[in-house]
C-alpha cells in the first residue's frame, strides 16, 4: 500500500515514520537557559550527521499546551544559549529516561525531580548526565525551522565522553565495545524499545563483490 504524505495530517505521517523507521537512538537532551533553569527531555528523532564538522541532528516539535512560547523548553534554551549536552541511554537509565518525557509544567527541572544525578561539561554550561555510557557537549551549528516553534537542531560535538570501562586496545588502535553500552532505542508504538544488545554481523566486501 502506497501512502501519499500530501493526504495524510501530520499525526498519520508522524505514526508512518516512527513504526517503520526502528530502532532509533535516543538523545536524552539537557539545557540550561538564560536564567539558569535546567531540563532533561529525551527526543527519538536523532542521529549523527558528518563527522568534519562534527554534527548531530535532533529534531524538536512545537509544544502548543505547556509553554507560553509554543516551544519546547529544550528547543527555547538552546536558541536562547546555543548550547546543550546529550546522553545516550543505557538500560539501566532507560526508566528515569521515560519519567523524564512526562509532560511536566514548562520550567520544571526534571534533574531534581527524578534525582537524576550530573557532573559538569568541560566546554559548556549544561551538565552531563554522570550515570550515560556516552555524553556529548555540543554546540549550536545551525537551527532549521520546520514549522512553527518546531525545527531540526544541527549541533556541533565539542567534547565527548565515553565511560572508560568501555575503551580497549587492539593491535595500538582504539577500541569501543559498543554492546557493553547496553544502550536502549525507540521501537514501534508507545512504550516499546530496542535493546543494543542482540546484534547481527556482515561484514563489507571490498570490490569485485565474490559472487559465491
Amino acid at each position: 500500500m502506497q501512502f501519499d504524505m500530501s493526504k495524510l495530517d501530520a499525526a498519520e505521517r508522524y505514526k508512518l515514520l516512527v513504526n517503520t523507521i526502528t530502532p532509533r537512538p535516543i538523545a536524552w537532551v539537557v539545557t540550561q537557559d538564560a536564567a539558569g533553569n535546567r531540563n532533561a527531555a529525551p527526543y527519538s528523532f536523532f542521529n549523527a550527521m558528518g563527522s568534519d564538522p562534527a554534527l548531530v541532528a535532533i529534531f524538536m516539535g512545537p509544544d502548543d499546551v505547556r509553554s507560553p512560547s509554543g516551544q519546547k523548553d529544550s528547543l527555547r534554551a538552546i536558541r536562547e544559549t546555543g548550547e546543550f549536552t546529550v546522553a545516550l541511554v543505557s538500560e539501566d537509565d532507560a526508566p528515569k529516561m521515560v519519567r523524564s518525557a512526562t509532560d511536566a509544567p514548562a520550567g520544571v527541572d526534571e534533574l531534581a525531580l527524578l534525582d537524576i544525578p550530573t557532573r559538569p561539561a568541560s566546554m559548556v554550561t549544561p551538565p552531563l548526565i554522570a550515570s550515560a555510557p556516552v555524553t556529548y557537549e555540543c554546540r549550536l551549528w545551525q537551527f532549521i525551522e520546520t514549522t512553527a516553534n518546531a525545527g531540526i537542531v544541527l549541533g556541533e560535538v565539542v567534547a565527548m565522553d565515553i565511560d572508560d570501562r568501555l575503551l580497549g586496545e587492539e593491535n595500538g588502535r582504539l577500541r569501543i565495545d559498543a554492546p557493553a553500552m547496553k544502550l536502549v532505542g525507540r521501537a514501534h508504538g508507545a512504550g516499546w524499545y530496542w535493546r543494543g544488545s542482540d546484534q547481527l554481523r556482515i561484514d563489507r566486501q571490498n570490490w569485485p563483490l565474490d559472487q559465491t
